[in-house]
């Protein structure tokens, strides 16, 4: 299994909106409830912002990550893998190689997850990720990587 990360391309607009909307959209029910059109204003404009990332196995699109960086920190906004894809360790490969670039400039990685993403935060504590804040319904989290 190779796991690669590849600058998303305009061409990946719509795969990265439906894996959005694959993944997220039983967590954002549960948490605020779901507009269709105001996920898609958000998504385009967290497009616009971030830094956006295709994840591959084996050359096949099978994730987005999505990363704000500051000369303080890394803040992961999104990773996500496609439903089919989960539970190969593709998610821990990811979060692992952003904690390494974050290592290399020395900067803290931090993330929010909401309570009913109980999955995620399981793999973010169990990769060292510490609870900094609860600002429901977010829980704030941060990794020291330096």
């Amino acid at each position: 299994m190779d796991i690669t990360l590849r600058p998303a391309a305009d061409t990946d607009r719509d795969f990265l909106y439906d894996l959005h909307c694959t993944t997220m959209r039983a967590v954002v029910e549960a948490t605020w409830g779901w507009d269709d059109d105001w996920q898609l204003r958000d998504f385009d404009r967290r497009m616009g912002a971030y830094e956006i990332w295709i994840i591959e196995e084996d050359d096949q699109p099978c994730g987005g990550l999505m990363i704000e960086a500051t000369p303080e920190s890394f803040y992961i906004h999104e990773i996500q893998v496609r439903p089919e894809f989960q539970g190969r360790g593709i998610g821990t490969t990811i979060v692992r190689s952003v904690l390494t670039r974050a290592a290399q400039r020395e900067v803290v990685v931090e993330l929010s997850v909401v309570p009913a993403n109980a999955g995620a935060r399981r793999l973010y504590e169990r990769l060292g990720f510490e609870v900094v804040a609860q600002q429901p319904p977010f829980i704030r989290m941060r990794h020291n990587a330096r």
